[in-house]
């Protein structure tokens, strides 16, 4: 096998919650390294020092090793192969047993990658005349999440898109999704699939106490901002991203949330396709 000579340096992340995952980084490894490629193993190295120098990225585990990841490429995009050890994810598409056989074309030059938008947020909280908190700023592949993390009273959402109030609801929370994110936690509140090729935002609202709200798709040059009003002062409520990662918000804080500069890039399976996962995760008739 002839290996493409833009690729030298390949990282490695491994769940090792999933079975038999640390003989399967084994493996790789041991079959990288015959091949004459150096492998940059997260086990070993940080991960921000393994991102600025992979020429390719492969994920062993489930869609959340690929969105731990995703949230780490701030300052470069690195194309991801993502391999599923365990069941078909929509972002693990290649399964255990193809590994090699999909390595073999990657590795000759005859792949495809697939450009994924990525949500930049930041949260930031207004001083009103006392000392502010630091602004926190996140990356995501699926969504910017909003809830109430536990708080028994209602919690107000106002949602600002372009600059103009767009709604204020009360609610659980409220969801801004990528179309990739379109098929998670977004698809389980009402929100509807959003083809990944797409440059649009979803904002999709949890448990709205008014029936007639409905989710909305935006071009993903718009800003959304949020604001959130708990019946206390002192309650607070929680920002994830991805679920990898949290902040506490309260009635200070202002979160907005833009499109990435950056890019995703998902090394395309060869065995499947979009819709063919959609087919298989959801169970379609054919």
């Amino acid at each position: 096998m002839v290996i493409s000579t833009s690729i030298k340096y390949v990282g490695i992340l491994t769940n090792p919650n999933k079975p038999n995952a640390e003989q399967v980084r084994k493996d790789l490894r041991d079959w990288l390294l015959k091949r004459n490629l150096e492998v940059l193993d997260v086990v070993e190295t940080p991960i921000e020092k393994t991102l600025s120098q992979a020429d390719l990225f492969i994920c062993l585990g489930g869609d959340g090793t690929i969105l731990h990841l995703a949230g780490k490429m701030i300052d470069r995009a690195v194309p991801v192969v993502g391999v599923n050890i365990g069941s078909l994810g929509f972002l693990t598409e290649v399964r255990l047993e193809e590994l090699y056989d999909e390595l073999k074309l990657i590795f000759s030059g005859q792949f495809e990658v697939e450009e994924r938008m990525l949500l930049s947020a930041s949260v930031r909280w207004n001083a009103d005349g006392g000392k502010s908190e630091p602004e926190r700023r996140f990356q995501a592949l699926n969504d910017i999440v909003v809830n109430r993390e536990g708080l028994t009273r209602y919690m107000a959402i106002q949602v600002d898109i372009g600059g103009e109030r767009a709604t204020r609801f009360f609610g659980d929370g409220v969801i801004v999704a990528t179309p990739t994110g379109s098929t998670a936690y977004s698809l389980s509140a009402g929100g509807p699939i959003v083809h990944p090729s797409l440059d649009n935002i979803i904002i999709t609202p949890i448990c709205p106490h008014a029936s007639a709200l409905r989710p909305l798709v935006v071009s993903g040059e718009q800003s959304i901002r949020i604001r959130i009003t708990c019946d206390e002062a002192k309650e607070k409520a929680l920002l994830t991203a991805d679920g990898q990662s949290d902040v506490t918000i309260d009635n200070r804080s202002v979160i907005e949330v833009t499109r990435s500069v950056n890019r995703f890039q998902l090394v395309k399976s060869s065995k499947r396709s979009y819709y063919g996962t959609l087919r298989e995760k959801f169970k379609l008739p054919v």
